[in-house]
């Protein structure tokens, strides 16, 4: 089997959440899932070797574009992903070595992944971490400023579910967090057990400048309670850098109250991102941590 810490690549045009969210939980223990789109696919700079496999799931991408990843030293696994496909069926000749439905049962990807030789490198401890809170109080800014190291003001709401990859080195370790970023608007509700499932920890977030997004937080939590069971959390105060409706100790008071870390934040000057997905890696991974003998 291909060591843990490859990439699966996944080419898709629409962000179909729940199918891609099934992908990711059967297969981020083992490889860093990467999810974009077609046009962002040809930018990717990507190390020799890393890739065991490219799932393509836009119908638009050509056989020419394919055959270029069958061209490398070491090619991995191009895969097509169709919904006129009937069954999975290996394809001898050409630049596709398989075509499956977009039904495919995504644990047994793991059997057409067997035996492909990938760099032998130590594991890199994956963990699932949710972030969760009322719709616009900066989740997802949190995440860009976290990767990108600047403020994004002008991005969409999150539709269901976002699924970031981010490094954290904490502890004098590296890990990998797959930020599964959850959308704010009550009509995912329905869904959301299954973004939730498998969780380490997580994060309730709200806006500083916003007094509803803060009273709001007693209904998230409940909601994870309910769904991610007793899961380790943080509690998150986001846009330090506005003005404030709630007031640090207001916040403290309700952090002590769960027994909850609290970290304040800012997308604008970047305060306290890099200390909130340090903590947010540090108790996902004391949380799974094999007790000792």
């Amino acid at each position: 089997m291909a060591e843990p810490g490859g990439r699966i690549l996944v080419v898709i045009r629409e962000a179909e959440p729940l199918g891609l969210a099934d992908l990711l939980e059967a297969l981020s223990p083992e490889w860093e899932v990467l999810a974009c789109s077609p046009e962002e696919a040809d930018s990717l700079a990507l190390p020799e070797g890393s890739l065991a496999a490219v799932l393509v799931a836009a119908e638009e991408m050509s056989e020419a574009w394919a055959a270029q990843w069958k061209q490398r030293p070491r090619p991995p696994l191009v895969i097509r992903v169709s919904p006129q496909a009937a069954r999975a069926e290996p394809i001898p000749e050409g630049p596709w070595d398989w075509i499956l439905p977009a039904s495919f049962p995504w644990p047994r990807l793991r059997e057409l992944l067997s035996d492909r030789p990938m760099d032998s490198k130590p594991a890199v401890p994956v963990r699932k971490v949710l972030l969760a809170g009322e719709a616009t109080v900066g989740k997802t800014s949190l995440v860009h400023c976290y990767l990108h190291g600047a403020f994004e003001p002008r991005r969409r709401m999150t539709v269901g579910v976002d699924i970031h990859v981010c490094p954290v080195e904490v502890e004098g370790m590296a890990v990998r967090l797959v930020v599964w970023d959850v959308g704010g608007q009550r009509r995912f509700a329905a869904f959301r057990d299954l973004f939730y499932r498998g969780a380490a920890a997580g994060a309730l977030v709200f806006d500083l400048s916003n007094r509803l997004s803060f009273y709001q937080l007693i209904r998230w939590w409940q909601e994870l309670r309910a769904h991610a069971g007793s899961i380790p959390l943080l509690l998150v105060g986001n846009k330090a850098d506005l003005p404030r409706e709630v007031s640090r100790g207001e916040a403290e008071a309700l952090a002590r109250a769960w027994g909850t870390p609290y970290v304040e934040t800012s997308c604008v000057t970047g305060i306290g991102v890099a200390e909130l997905f340090r903590t947010l890696a540090g108790v996902a991974l004391r949380a799974t941590r094999p007790e000792p003998e």
